[in-house]
This record gives structure tokens, C-alpha cells and sequence, in this order.
């Protein structure tokens, strides 16, 4: 009888977890769209988003820099604007002309991507609680690849985004949770066939 109030709490938190997958997961595509309809108008607009972005500059509205006051608002260091170079000579008369919008354009292309990747591990832990929901066990083959798919994927993101430690600690910690569910997995196994 305790077992069944304990999956019955387990489903309810799946169905909350789920919940916010959901709505985490469309603003993950919000942003996704935003993103990339920004690096295609920066992008198109060349040479005047660089004249725009000087003249903002020159009249004190625009800050080129990431800080706000005395505080970091963002973490993410896009290079020096002007120091960007190519052996390409076409390619490198585009850096010198448009420095900001290739830039810019660049960082928001670059969230786009983020913001999809988001969305596709959004999407993968929502299917991850939705067959906890679904099945009678919660341990069973379907849940536990679907939850290192899921663990794999975020430590391939953080050794991509953040550092190969934190993608090492997220391996270790797939392994460790893989590990923990597969032994669940073994002793619900031997309950019911000792049942």
C-alpha cells in the first residue's frame, strides 16, 4: 500500500515536471525564433547596422559593452569587435567594414542554436516524465535511456558551452543515475518475481 502512495507521488511530480518542460520548452523556441529572425536582420541590414550602432555610440545611447553599472549582465565574451581576422581578402573587407554587424549577428545566430538545443532537451526530459507517467514501473528500459539520452546530451552542451570539467561531472553523474536506476530496475525485477 506504501509503495502505491510513493509511485502516486512520483507520477505528481511527473506530471508537474512535465508541465514545465512544456513551458520551458516553448520559451526555448520563442527565443530560438527571435534569435535568428535578429542575426538575419542584422545580418541584411551590412554596413547601415554598423552606422546605426556608431552613431548610438558616438551620441552616449549605445554601450558596446557587456556590463550594466557595476554588475555583469551577460557572461559571454564575443571577442574584441575590430580584431576579428581572415586570409580571405573578401572576407576580411566584410570584418573591416562591418565589424559590429558580423558580430552581432553572429552572437544572435549562435543563441538561436543554443535556444534550439534547449528546446530538443526540453523535449527529451518532458518524454522522459510523460513514460513515468504512462508505465506502472517506474524503472524500466524506455525511462532509463531516455534519461541518459537526456544526461548525455547536457554534458556534451556544457563541454561545448562551459568547460570539459563540467562535462566530465556531467558524464560521472549520467553514469552514477544510469547505475542507480539499473539496480531500481534489478530489485523491482526481483520483487515481482518473488511475488
Amino acid at each position: 500500500m506504501e509503495e502505491n502512495v510513493k509511485i502516486a507521488k512520483i507520477k505528481k511530480s511527473c506530471s508537474v515536471g512535465k508541465k514545465i518542460c512544456a513551458i520551458l520548452s516553448i520559451i526555448a523556441i520563442i527565443g530560438c525564433v527571435c534569435a535568428a529572425v535578429a542575426s538575419f536582420a542584422i545580418f541584411g541590414m551590412g554596413k547601415e547596422f554598423d552606422n546605426k550602432v556608431q552613431q548610438g555610440i558616438e551620441a552616449g545611447i549605445i554601450n558596446s559593452e557587456d556590463e550594466f553599472g557595476s554588475a555583469k549582465m551577460i557572461n559571454i565574451n564575443v571577442g574584441t569587435v575590430k580584431k576579428w581576422h581572415s586570409d580571405v581578402p573578401a572576407l576580411q573587407k566584410i570584418l573591416d567594414e562591418q565589424p559590429y554587424c558580423i558580430t552581432y549577428g553572429t552572437y544572435c545566430l549562435i543563441m538561436s542554436i543554443f535556444c534550439a538545443v534547449c528546446t530538443v532537451i526540453l523535449k527529451l526530459a518532458g518524454s522522459v516524465f510523460e513514460l513515468i507517467i504512462k508505465e506502472d514501473t517506474p524503472f524500466n528500459d524506455k525511462v532509463i535511456k531516455r534519461v541518459v539520452i537526456v544526461m548525455i546530451v547536457l554534458s556534451a552542451v556544457m563541454l561545448f558551452t562551459v568547460s570539459a570539467g563540467f562535462a566530465a561531472l556531467g558524464a560521472i553523474t549520467t553514469w552514477v543515475v544510469y547505475t542507480i536506476m539499473d539496480y531500481g530496475k534489478t530489485l523491482q525485477i526481483q520483487s515481482d518475481e518473488t511475488l
